[in-house]
């Protein structure tokens, strides 16, 4: 029984606003889910496409487990083997790829959408998958024009990930409501009713920077300042796309082990989709 190790990684799902976010996600999913199978494809640039190939819906539509199929097509050089390094002509067409899968789990909670997408570099990325949702999702009747985007889980390397943003324009900084009630505030007798805690947000004027700012703040929640719970901060990478990261788990990998198809290659969609499963009920 041969097993393969591979990357799974945590993410949020975001919606506008004043959308609902269940709602929204599961009447994209569904839409796309009707079309036919030609029309659910989508270019994903540098002769690779997508196409979303399975759908399940679990626990009342507030999980599911998809599975996208991905191939990159015009390259088809001659095949070799690998004993008798006789060549070969590949028999595929220009047009053909060989097929990758990417699996998926989510789980809606707390009125937050939890993801884990399996992490391969023949498969399709988060940024990927929110492209795909968000294409089909443009061609829904809606009051306000569908826009998903996601949050990065990360753990170990906020910093680095700060160091790609080319300009970070908001915080929240989520602390302990004892900072209501601190010699600043003087809220201590009215804090009661306030839940464990507070978001205070902070936002950078016009063209301004707050990275400074953010990374003392951080210095101080990794120094032991356990007023600091979490920071989640809103920038703008190179390409000016907005990027939101959250120090919730700071990149949150770990790795499944499932058994793989002798066959072909491929891992075994089963296993796949139990460990994942029972990943996203820890997480």
């Amino acid at each position: 029984m041969t097993r393969k190790k591979r990357k799974i990684a945590f993410y949020y799902l975001t919606v506008n606003e004043n959308l609902n976010l269940l709602e929204t996600f599961n009447e994209v999913l569904n839409h796309i889910n009707s079309l036919e199978r030609t029309e659910k494809t989508f270019s994903l640039g540098s002769n690779k496409f997508c196409l979303l190939d399975n759908l399940q819906f679990l626990n009342n539509n507030r999980k599911s487990k998809l599975i996208f199929k991905s191939a990159t097509h015009n390259f088809r050089p001659n095949l070799i083997h690998k004993e008798t390094v006789d060549e070969r002509e590949s028999p595929k067409q220009l047009q053909e790829g060989e097929i990758e899968k990417t699996h998926i789990v989510t789980k809606f909670e707390n009125d937050t959408i939890s993801l884990i997408v399996e992490k391969h570099m023949q498969g399709i990325t988060i940024g990927q998958f929110v492209k795909y949702l968000n294409n089909f999702a443009h061609h829904i009747e809606s009051e306000e024009r569908i826009n998903f985007g996601f949050e990065i889980v990360v753990k170990e390397n906020f910093l680095q990930e700060i160091n790609r943003l080319s300009r970070i324009t908001a915080a929240d900084i989520v602390v302990d409501k004892q900072l209501l009630g601190s010699e600043a505030l003087n809220y201590s007798n009215r804090i009661d009713h306030v839940k464990h805690e507070v978001t205070v947000s902070v936002k950078a004027k016009n063209n301004d920077n707050i990275e400074d700012f953010v990374r003392d703040t951080f210095a101080k929640m990794n120094g032991g300042q356990r007023d600091i719970t979490k920071i989640r901060i809103v920038g703008r990478n190179e390409d000016n796309n907005e990027v939101i990261l959250n120090t919730d788990f700071i990149e949150r990998q770990e790795f499944i082990n499932p058994e793989i198809n002798e066959v072909t290659g491929e891992l075994s969609t089963n296993e796949v989709f139990i460990e994942m499963s029972a990943a996203l009920e820890n997480f």
